[in-house]
């Protein structure tokens, strides 16, 4: 992170000054479906780039105890899938996640976008820069931001 910073932040929890940003998705392709997560340092100018990048496994202890199928047999037919059974990737950028966290104890920040549509630059509401009524909600604030008047002028 550049030291020259414009704006200040400082956790309330923990008094750290960095803060990440973690985008989160799932590439949907029927029973193969996997998650990924990435993250980086925000940057002084509000930018952010990722530095890693995971595939996130699954917990065992996530995973739901099926019953016994007793004497199933799997189909080992040479005919071709039926059309419902055939999966084409897709990734769907509407439902990935994002997240902006405390770099030293993780606790979430809520934040905004300098455009629609999570478009541009990220701007937590905790740094000393943030001007309520100047930006657009990340999707879940959006509550958040009506109750307390932050909604740009125009906006729900």
């Amino acid at each position: 992170m550049n030291d020259r910073q414009p704006w200040k932040f400082t956790c309330k929890t923990c008094g750290g000054h960095k803060l990440t940003v973690t985008r989160g998705w799932t590439i949907l392709a029927g029973p193969d479906s996997e998650s990924w997560q990435e993250w980086g340092t925000l940057e002084a100018d509000h930018q952010w780039h990722y530095e890693f990048k995971e595939r996130v496994e699954e917990n065992q202890d996530d995973e739901v105890e099926r019953g016994d199928f007793g004497e199933y047999a799997e189909d080992d037919s040479d005919s071709e899938p039926e059309e419902y059974e055939i999966f084409e990737p897709e990734d769907d950028s509407e439902s990935d996640e994002f997240y902006v966290n405390c770099a030293s104890c993780d606790r979430e920040v809520e934040f905004g976008w300098s455009q629609p549509n999570r478009g541009g630059r990220i701007y937590p509401v905790e740094c000393s820069d943030f001007i309520p009524g100047e930006f657009w909600p990340e999707p879940r604030y959006l509550d958040s931001w009506r109750q307390k008047h932050w909604l740009r002028t125009g906006e729900g």
